[in-house]
Order: C-alpha cells, then structure tokens, then sequence
C-alpha cells in the first residue's frame, strides 16, 4: 500500500540546461521499498501550484534511485521558468521536511520477458529508466537477449548524468543511442527522433517488450506506429506519460 511518507531535502544541483537532480533523504519511515519505475506525489503548500481551488496540491515524479537504495530518494525533473511548483523546489531550503505519498505507478518492469527489452525515452523520462537499468543488472543475464535504449532529447545543452546512464546501460548489457533534434555539427551521436530511429531497428528485435516514457506526443505516436506494424499492444507495449 503506498501510504504518507516524510523525506527532507538534502541535496539539490543544477545538472543541465533547465534540469535539476534534487534527493530527499527519508526519514519516515527510515527506507522506501518500491519498484524501478515507479513514482511519488509530493505535497506543496497552497499556492506552489496551478491546482484547482480545492483539489490537494501535488506534482508527481518518478524515482531516479535505484530500488536497493530507498533510504534517500532522487528526482530529476525540468525547471519551468516561472512554474510555481519548481519554483517552489528550487527555492525550498536544505534540511526542509516535505511530505509525499507512494509509490505508485505500474509502469515496472515485467518479471521475466520473452525476448529483446527495449527502452524509449524523452528528457527527464529516462529518471524513470535508470533504475530499470539498474535492476536489469541485478537479474541473472541472458545472452540471448538484446536491450535497447533510445533517449531523445533537442540539444547537447539538454544532456545530463550522462557518464552515470552510460554505465547504468553497460551494466545491464544494454546498446544506449541519444538522438538530437537540433544537434551542433561537432555532434557525433544519433540525430533526429526516436521514433524513427526505433521504427528502423524493429525488423531486428526478437519478441520486444517497448517501455515508452516521456512527452506524451511521442508515446502516443510511436504506440500507434508499433501497433500498425503487428506490436501487441497488450503484452509488448508499457507506458508512462511525463510533464515534460
């Protein structure tokens, strides 16, 4: 059951353009049992939020950490100019106690999968992979199996914990592939989407399972695409929208 948690902030760092790391060390209870892609709710006072009149105001995160690592939580989230809840946690002082309440979400990995793992993610959505990365290494390998990750982002500026992904992905045995939309001439890595990026690679998966976390424009296009192209939308296909 995911019930009330108190965490206090005890670090917060500017990572790249826009993007902030923020880790809230738990203090009640002690440690936080929860699943790699799994998310919190985080409390806000009144007035952090455009929230209607009434509703409890809360902004919603998925968790950077890894799973064996509840005693402190990490997000990585984009920093709106002038948004009233990164605001708010951007200015909130060191040692304050906030209040949450999880974890929630379904998008978690499957117990076991059948054939190739593959990961696609836009901006801050790979927070939502890295732990998934890292409990992948944890499972017993399978040489068969191949693992992918498409991360999409527009620019080189918008790239962060890039050093910690890669080895999070070398861990697990995984081929990681950043695709700019908007890449410097000095860029050596993948240009454009992922959507078409991945679409290319499809002939060459074994039996995929597709996590698609991210902007919702393109978790709606690349689902409607993998489908028409005889992806079950079932048993291959897990999602998570951010507000990105």
């Amino acid at each position: 059951m995911a019930g009330p948690l108190t965490a206090e902030l005890s670090a917060r760092a500017v990572i790249a353009q826009g993007i902030a790391e923020l880790t809230f060390t738990m203090r009640s209870p002690a440690r936080l049992a929860f699943r790699a892609g799994q998310f919190v709710s985080l409390a806000l006072p009144s007035g952090a939020t455009d929230e209607v009149a009434g509703a409890l105001p809360r902004r919603s995160y998925s968790i950077a950490s890894q799973s064996d690592a509840g005693d402190a939580l990490r997000f990585i989230i984009r920093v709106i100019p002038e948004g009233k809840a990164s605001d708010y946690l951007m200015e909130l002082p060191l040692g304050s106690a906030v209040n949450m309440t999880g974890p929630h979400g379904f998008f978690v990995l499957d117990p076991a999968h059948a054939g190739d793992i593959v990961f696609a993610a836009t901006g801050t959505g790979v927070a939502a992979v890295m732990p998934m990365l890292g409990e992948l290494a944890r499972r017993p390998p399978d040489e068969r199996r191949r693992i992918a990750v498409f991360w999409g982002l527009r620019q080189q500026a918008d790239i962060f914990a890039r050093a910690e992904i890669e080895a999070l992905a070398d861990g697990a045995g995984a081929e990681l592939g950043i695709y700019l939309t908007a890449p410097g001439p000095d860029w050596t890595g993948g240009r454009g989407r992922i959507t078409p990026a991945l679409l290319d690679r499809l002939p060459r998966f074994s039996m995929p399972t597709f996590y698609l976390v991210g902007n919702g424009a393109m978790i709606t296009e690349l689902k409607r695409e993998l489908i028409s192209r005889g992806v079950n939308r079932k048993t291959q296909i897990r999602t998570e929208a951010f507000f990105d």
